[in-house]
This record gives C-alpha cells, sequence and structure tokens, in this order.
C-alpha cells in the first residue's frame, strides 16, 4: 500500500485504519476505492486506493466533496500509475496523489515528489547496477531474507537507490518483500544457485570502459580484476599485463583506448559500481569477475569461470 515509501522519503511514520464513516459512503465510491485513514505523524487524511482507471477530475472532486462532507480531512487519491496528462490535471485541481515508488503530490503538508512518469509498468530488461549489487550481496550472506532497511548502510547508495533497486528485483518474480516485526526484509524465492541462474539474463558486466594507464600512475582504491584476479582462483596463467577495477569514467586518468606499450602500461577497467562494496581489499568480488568476463569468449576463460562457480555454491 505504500507505506514503506512514503515512510523512506518523508522520513516520517505512517499508520493506515478503518475509517469510521466508511460504511456510510455509497456505493459508487466504494465500487471504485478502498478507503483508509491515514495518520502521517500528527497529520490525518484520508487514503483513497484507487480500484479502477482514473475517473475524470470533475468526478474525483465530487468523491473527495462528498467524503470531506463527512469529516473535514485532506483526502489523497493512491493510483498504481499515472500519465502526464493525468498529473497536470490533477495538480491543477489541487487534488493530492501518491504514486509509489514513482511521484508523490501532498500539497496539505507542503510536499511535492516528481520521480518519474510512466505510461505502463514495464518490464525488467536490465539491472540497474545498485539492483545488481544487491543481488550479489544477497547470494553472499547465504541466509534465507536480509534486511532491506540496512542497505543503504551496507552499500552506500542512498535509501531512494535502494527502494528502486529491491523494486527491480520484486519485478523479475524472483524476489519478494515482507515485513517482519517492523522491519522490512528481501528473500529469494529459490535456492542461491537457481537463483543466480534464473536472473543471469539481467545481469550486467560491471566495466564501463577499459583503458591502459602507466604503471607509475597512481590508481586510487584499484582492486586486481579481469584475468588477473581470475588468475589467482584458478588455474589460469597470470597474464603479462596485470588488470585493475575502479569506480568511476576515469576523468582524472591519462590513458589510452589501446595498448600502447605492454611493459610501460596496466590495464585498467572503469566499473558502474564500486567494486568496494562486494570486493576484498585486494581483489574484486567473484560473481561481478564472472560478470566481467560476460562478452568475451575463451575456452580457457570459461573454464576458470566453472572453477570459480563451483567454489561459490560448495562455500
Amino acid at each position: 500500500m505504500g507505506v514503506d515509501y512514503i515512510e523512506e522519503v518523508l522520513g516520517i511514520k505512517l499508520k493506515l485504519n478503518s475509517w469510521q464513516f466508511e460504511t456510510d459512503l455509497p456505493y459508487y465510491i466504494l465500487d471504485r476505492y478502498e478507503v483508509k485513514l491515514a495518520v502521517l505523524e500528527k497529520t490525518k487524511a484520508i487514503f483513497l486506493y484507487s480500484k479502477k482507471n482514473l475517473d475524470q477530475i470533475a468526478s474525483v472532486r465530487k468523491h473527495i466533496a462528498k467524503i470531506q462532507k463527512m469529516e473535514a480531512l485532506p483526502v489523497v487519491i493512491v493510483l498504481e500509475n499515472l500519465k502526464r496528462n493525468q498529473r497536470n490535471y490533477l495538480i491543477t485541481a489541487k487534488i493530492p496523489f501518491i504514486v509509489p515508488f514513482k511521484q508523490l503530490y501532498l500539497p496539505f503538508m507542503g510536499i511535492v515528489l516528481q520521480e518519474k512518469f510512466s505510461t505502463e509498468i514495464m518490464p525488467v530488461e536490465k539491472f540497474q547496477p545498485s539492483a545488481q549489487v544487491i543481488f550479489f550481496y544477497y547470494l553472499y550472506q547465504k541466509e534465507e531474507w536480509i534486511y532491506a532497511n540496512e542497505l543503504s548502510k551496507i552499500t552506500g547508495f542512498s535509501e531512494m537507490t535502494v527502494t528502486r533497486a529491491v523494486r527491480q528485483l520484486e519485478q523479475t518474480s524472483f524476489f519478494e518483500t515482507k515485513k517482519i516485526g517492523v522491519r522490512k526484509v528481501l528473500r529469494g524465492r529459490c535456492g542461491r544457485r537457481e537463483l543466480f541462474e534464473k536472473i543471469q539474463p539481467y545481469l550486467i558486466s560491471p566495466i564501463r570502459k577499459i583503458i591502459y594507464v602507466s604503471r607509475e600512475e597512481k590508481i586510487p582504491n584499484g582492486m586486481l580484476s579481469g584475468i588477473s584476479a581470475l588468475a589467482e582462483k584458478s588455474f589460469l596463467n597470470p597474464p603479462s599485463i596485470k588488470s585493475y577495477a575502479v569506480y568511476g569514467r576515469g576523468e582524472h586518468l591519462q590513458g589510452t583506448e589501446a595498448l600502447m606499450d605492454a611493459d610501460a602500461q596496466i590495464e585498467l577497467e572503469l566499473w558502474r559500481y564500486d567494486p568496494q562494496i562486494l570486493g576484498n581489499s585486494e581483489m574484486v568480488d567473484p560473481l561481478s569477475l564472472i560478470m566481467s568476463f560476460n562478452n568475451r569468449t575463451d575456452e580457457r576463460i570459461e573454464e576458470a569461470i566453472e572453477e570459480i562457480m563451483d567454489e561459490i555454491w560448495e562455500e
């Protein structure tokens, strides 16, 4: 019902209760909405959870007026989706609304938050980097569930980024969230290895770009990666050129897109997410390492990856 979204975004507690006058409402309103009394800290409001497509604004105004005759409280329409023109009409009419994880307009509280529009809920094609990090973190924990509320502190992502990432995991249908007490938890619907195999089509390579820099270049927070890391974890022979991973686009680095001098340069992978979140002090994490070879076809690399995969699932 969007409770977690509102609490996380606004930083306040929200309680939903039954409304004392609900049974006095006409059928045409109860047929369109689920009615709840919302308590946002010290502010009360009536939340109307829409069961159908949004009516014309004139009709919505009449519904709200009918409710406010029974109790003079702000009335908020809660919708699953909202198109741009619908949003504009609601704001013009000063009708409060919430689209969980997308938009929020509560003028009676002085709050307007518009994250994104949508004409429909689109299926997940590829994970955002934050969703992939949280997915890998879940696999490494080897637990049935993890606390979603703690992911921001663990990963360094903002609470909003974590919320979107968790939602993307849920949209695959292989994850679910629920409450244990007052805490929200994230849970996979099958075992770790099966979960990885089913979600693999959504995964991305962590590498944004590869450049070659001087061995004398100072690489802050660089972690062993690529074939160098793969060789450390398998029987693969180490390469002559060391590979390292760093987070970012590397604007401050002086490098070349092609290897110019094997004796003087190293390979540097510029990652879409910080490899330090999941890696140890010296090397990138195994699952991210595997995905970094996503577009490379080499029998020796494939065999080395199989070795690493067997170790991961045996742990």
